[in-house]
């Protein structure tokens, strides 16, 4: 007897728990999910979790709308992965499909869903200095104290690290103390725990710069078409600084990388290449220099991530989407009569929002 095909269905589930399985910020973060289909670009309104203020009673209440808090959210990020298959692969068990194909597909585009969450520190002012090697944990106790400042709620509050961060707290004379007290597990797998209110994560995906040294330039502007990997700089400080192959932007909360070095002349750089596609034309447009390490505090409620199924196609025996716990991924089959090849496409679309940027603060260099 012939083996039975893997179906779409059966794909997608697959496929979603290994999207759950790699995902750090987006589990830390607000979700919001609706079985509502949407398109790329379709703007959806989400409450924002409610706040309220304790009054004085004085002989009758005060009734506060708990239903007021609300924001729109633009569902712009549709993230994609397609590949050819043969039919014998897709007649193998799903679990050598899965290691073969599914996971670093997925893996793929859990790091660009974690990418974008985590570019959302360029819409974060508060800002801890890192210290280059420090002694203690003073860097983490001054995030914590921002929040306690800023009156955030103890209780889910994160702190998610750059590697590069990690490891240099995680070499203090406190944590190593604490791990050689304790069983060990903390020193053998780098664990810090929970520091100053804060649950740590560790996370590869956060912005930097990937040069050895970075170039000189602390601030400029693109000028870019849609579609292009190239851009012109401007108003580049200082006149003659530098950028370096690696050097990372944020520009609305996309990240890029030049590919080339450039140098500045009178503050301006005709042309450099970056690695990925503007998502749309640019003039003069206002960027968020992340060359140095990045790392990030914040309250669960600070962030959110708005999630949508995307409709089935024609032909829907070909496609199938599975959602659970706020996400949601479309699998669909396609084949080319010219080649005679068949593709597996993977997809999800979401959106981000800074829901409150005083519940976050940064720990930066």
């Amino acid at each position: 007897m012939p083996n039975a095909f893997l179906t779409p269905n059966i794909i997608a589930r697959e496929a979603l728990i290994v999207l759950e399985n790699n995902l750090v910020m987006a589990n830390l973060v607000h979700r919001d999910y609706s079985d509502e289909f949407a398109q790329i670009g379709d703007t959806v309104t989400i409450r924002k979790p409610a706040k309220f203020t304790a009054k004085n009673f004085t002989g009758a209440i005060s009734r506060q709308d708990a239903s007021e808090g609300s924001v729109p959210v633009k569902i712009d990020r549709h993230r994609d992965v397609s590949f050819g298959v043969t039919s014998k692969e897709l007649t193998l068990d799903i679990k050598d499909f899965s290691t073969q194909l599914i996971s670093p597909a997925m893996r793929a585009i859990a790091q660009a869903v974690d990418e974008d969450l985590l570019n959302e520190v360029s819409n974060i002012s508060a800002t801890v200095s890192g210290t280059a090697s420090p002694t203690d944990l003073k860097d983490i106790a001054d995030m914590s104290k921002a929040l306690d400042i800023a009156k955030v709620p103890m209780d889910q509050r994160r702190l998610v690290l750059d590697p590069n961060h990690k490891y240099r707290y995680a070499l203090t004379d406190n944590l190593s103390k604490v791990a050689y007290a304790g069983n060990g597990e903390t020193l053998r797998n780098a664990e810090l725990g929970r520091l100053y209110t804060l649950d740590t994560y560790m996370d590869q995906n956060c912005p930097g710069s990937l040069a050895t040294t970075p170039g000189t330039a602390t601030s400029f502007k693109i000028t870019g078409s849609k579609g292009e990997m190239k851009v012109a700089l401007s108003g580049v400080t200082a006149a003659t600084a530098t950028v370096k192959e690696g050097d990372c932007f944020i520009l609305d909360g996309y990240r890029y990388h030049f590919t080339a070095d450039a140098t500045a002349a009178a503050g301006a750089v005709a042309e450099v290449g970056i690695d990925a596609e503007l998502v749309k034309d640019y003039t003069d447009a206002k960027t968020y220099v992340a060359n140095k390490i990045h790392s990030l505090a914040f309250h669960r409620n600070a962030i959110a991530l708005v999630t949508r199924p995307l409709a089935l196609p024609m032909g829907a025996s070909k496609a199938a989407i599975v959602s659970h716990n706020g996400l949601g991924v479309r699998v669909v089959y396609g084949y080319d009569q010219d080649t005679k090849t068949d593709t597996v496409s993977l997809d999800i679309i979401y959106g981000i929002k800074t829901l409150d940027e005083t519940m976050a603060v940064k720990l930066v260099g």
